[in-house]
């Protein structure tokens, strides 16, 4: 087996609070995760997460474990799939003017994989950033909403 590990990181310009918020609702993972298309989650907190999607242009679906951390962000390890052993997670860390989001990946690829570690590791670091991206929107977007309803609800 091969071991691919992947860390990328990004500045979000909300709190942590709104970030945690965006990241706790597992069923936004089909919004930010280039790889999957649709989630199924089994508890409303953490536990069994069902996806399904798209991998090197394969159908592919597993089943994940996630765990929420301490620190607002969260970790899952695929309990079910077609690899031998996927994990990830996001750790948030609060910064003067918003929250740096780490992402990490942890893939352990068959022999098979080797002569395209250098094509898959730069396909997925990109997918990664894509990912990213996609976070920081939609965390930013969530905590403008929730300082829009603060406002309206001064007024009220």
């Amino acid at each position: 087996m091969y071991p691919l590990i992947l860390t990328r990181r990004i500045l979000i310009s909300a709190p942590k609070e709104s970030v945690r918020l965006y990241l706790s609702d597992l069923k936004r993972i089909a919004e930010y995760e280039p790889k999957v298309r649709k989630v199924e989650v089994s508890g409303p907190s953490s536990g069994l997460v069902e996806v399904s999607g798209r991998f090197l242009g394969f159908s592919w679906s597993g089943s994940f474990k996630a765990l929420f951390t301490a620190d607002g962000g969260y970790r899952a390890e695929m309990v079910q799939g077609p690899l031998p052993h996927v994990a990830g997670g996001y750790h948030l860390r609060p910064v003067h003017g918003g929250t740096v989001v780490t992402h990490e990946e942890r893939y352990l690829l068959p022999w098979l994989f080797v002569p395209l570690r250098f094509l898959l590791s730069r396909w997925l670091g990109r997918t990664i950033e894509r990912e990213l991206g996609a976070i920081k929107e939609g965390a930013e977007r969530l905590h403008r909403q929730t300082q829009l309803n603060q406002i309206e609800s001064a007024y009220q």
